[in-house]
């Protein structure tokens, strides 16, 4: 199977090696050498739905051009899906997996994002995680990675869930654990408060500690969160896309990994007939 890898941060170069495509297409100066059985798109996909960014030569590569490269018959490996991409496939006949929807890797992800989370506490307060006190929004897969981490190095955790039962999980892992609508009258009592929920949940009186550390883990605006702690000292940190900021020879390893487990096993992939 010959690959071409189009677009995305440093973890794609790393993809790209492992799998050994012959070609990473990176911006318009990348020279093609005709089609390829297989078609490796970034993660994340797309940020408008129309195109894949290609960061590393600040440029974009408009989905719609992707039959440029792909034989008949070829298999799109993409790191999300869209409808514009979903359309392309269907009218060409290409066979299209979201690989980015794997759990495996979908775990790997969320331990890096926990590993390099952790890291930016450290490095953003002149305090220390031992003896910290840290909310954590949510309990996802990435929150859980974080609660353990922190835990292990001494800090003190607090889950924040809507869901008894989701809180009690939180309890029987030895953190304490609260309701949404509890936040509000002790936001001000963390030195690090981290943000996995996709939801705006604090308001402004919230962030009375300016010593306080708010970093944003979640794919929400940074607004009005941003602005709240700016006015109250606290530090904001948006920190999206960690394991392509702070490891990406592992991250892109994974996403090998993972397409390669994808094409050798007997689960057939979806095809759409032309």
């Amino acid at each position: 199977m010959r690959f071409i890898a189009i677009g995305g941060d440093e973890r794609m170069v790393y993809a790209a090696r492992e799998l050994s495509a012959d070609t990473l297409y990176l911006g318009e100066n990348m020279n093609i050498d005709g089609k390829y059985s297989a078609v490796v798109l970034s993660v994340p996909l797309s940020k408008d739905g129309e195109n894949i960014d290609c960061p590393l030569e600040q440029t974009k590569f408009p989905l719609s051009r992707i039959t440029e490269f792909a034989e008949e018959n070829a298999e799109i490996f993409a790191g999300g899906s869209c409808p514009a991409l979903e359309k392309i496939c269907s009218e060409n006949g290409l066979a299209l997996t979201n690989y980015f929807a794997d759990e495996t890797l979908t775990l790997k992800n969320a331990k890096l994002t926990a590993e390099a989370a952790v890291m930016l506490m450290i490095q953003s307060s002149k305090g220390s995680v031992l003896g910290s006190q840290t909310l954590i929004t949510g309990y996802g897969r990435i929150a859980k990675f974080l609660a353990s981490a922190v835990s292990a190095l001494g800090g003190k955790v607090t889950v924040v869930a809507r869901k008894p039962e989701v809180r009690a999980q939180a309890e029987l892992c030895g953190y304490m654990a609260v309701d949404i609508s509890e936040i509000h009258g002790i936001a001000g009592e963390f030195d690090y408060i981290l943000n996995t929920a996709p939801a705006v949940l604090f308001t402004e009186t919230d962030f009375n500690n300016p010593s306080a550390v708010y970093i944003e883990l979640a794919s929400i605006p940074q607004e009005p969160t941003k602005s709240f702690c700016q006015k109250h000292g606290v530090n904001y940190i948006f920190a999206g896309g960690l394991p392509g900021k702070y490891s990406p020879k592992t991250a892109g390893k994974f996403i090998a990994e993972t397409i390669q487990n994808i094409i050798f096993s007997e689960i057939p992939r979806k095809r759409a007939p032309n």
